[in-house]
């Protein structure tokens, strides 16, 4: 009878111990902390969440709609020719600045002058560009047109590819969107 090698047992034995001694946080406790985190910029900030799209545009001042997927949207301005049946792939450009809320880190081609817009498709997630876009981008032309402006609250799975595959922080954000139709 042979005899398990011992410099092999203790290899699985010092595996073992590394893998028991994981701190990280589930999945489940990123997303409480990812909560926790939008439900702090929201009383930080006086906004208040409604599950009913309000009547008056702009929104009243600090109050955001909740989505049934999770998006939090401020209109501030509706633009013109609001779409209620938005063709996929119909093409828009969009400037936004982003603000990391866990960080308060800010990407943005909004304010500045050498930044170009991003081309979106609606209903047509793109995330072979640089920078991507998110379904986030697409939810509020629901409600916008061409010359839309909204304020949106976006947990991780609504947002950047690029924060959704992460594996170690969940990434909500708060972005300024300004949308323009391609004519």
């Amino acid at each position: 009878m042979k005899r398990f090698p011992l410099w092999l047992l203790g290899s699985c034995l010092i595996v073992l111990s590394f893998t028991a001694c994981d701190n990280s946080e589930t999945y489940a406790e990123q997303l409480a902390m990812e909560k926790a985190s939008i439900k702090k910029i929201m009383k930080d900030s006086d906004y208040r969440v409604t599950s009913t799209y309000p009547d008056t545009i702009p929104f009243p001042k600090g109050l955001f709609y909740k989505t049934a997927e999770g998006l939090y949207i401020h209109v501030i301005d509706t633009g013109t020719s609001v779409r209620s049946n938005i063709p996929k792939n119909t093409p828009y450009e969009i400037r936004f600045r982003e603000i990391n809320i866990n960080t308060g880190v800010v990407s943005q081609n909004m304010y500045d002058a050498t930044g170009n817009a991003y081309e979106i498709f609606y209903n047509n997630i793109q995330t072979s560009l640089s920078y991507g876009d998110c379904k986030a981008w697409h939810q509020p032309l629901k409600y916008v047109g061409d010359g839309g402006h909204v304020y949106i609250i976006v947990p991780t799975a609504l947002g950047m590819p690029e924060y959704s595959s992460t594996t170690t922080t969940l990434i909500p954000c708060f972005y300024e969107l300004r949308y323009t139709y391609w004519q």
